[in-house]
């Protein structure tokens, strides 16, 4: 086989960018710290019919562009992982669903707590709930 048959083959299988995957992708993208339902990107993407985003979000998971970081009550939510994402925790905002990145130290230390105070290993997906201080401020 050739290189340029090759490439063909990998460009068709691993990469069938369509506009609606970009728009998608772009979304997510431009909202880095935030998670969404698929109700929520549908609303924000109305170009996108809701079933092909349900369909783009679960390829996206799949293929790591994007991470399942927990559950509105039953509704899964989704965040854009960029390459800095891979090996740390987040702490995102019950109430908004604001995102915030929590550097290397921390998710160690978070690591070692949990593992010396329970029989549980914390994996570096974990997303930890909490309020952020807006949210708070308006609860007070």
């Amino acid at each position: 086989m050739t290189f340029i048959k090759l490439r063909f083959i990998l460009i068709f299988v691993n990469s069938y960018n369509t506009k609606q995957r970009n728009d998608v992708i772009a979304f997510f993208a431009s909202s880095p710290d935030r998670s969404f339902t698929v109700e929520e990107a549908s609303a924000n993407l109305s170009t996108v019919p809701r079933s092909t985003v349900y369909r783009l979000i679960t390829r996206l998971s799949e293929e790591g562009i994007l991470r399942k970081t927990g559950s509105e009550g039953r509704k899964a939510v989704y965040q854009y992982q960029g390459k800095e994402c891979a090996y740390h925790m987040h702490i995102r905002c019950r109430e908004c669903g604001r995102t915030e990145h929590l550097d290397a130290e921390a998710t160690r230390k978070i690591e070692e707590i949990i593992s010396v105070s329970s029989s549980f290993v914390a994996l570096d997906t974990t997303v930890i709930e909490g309020l952020c201080n807006e949210c708070r401020s308006k609860i007070r």
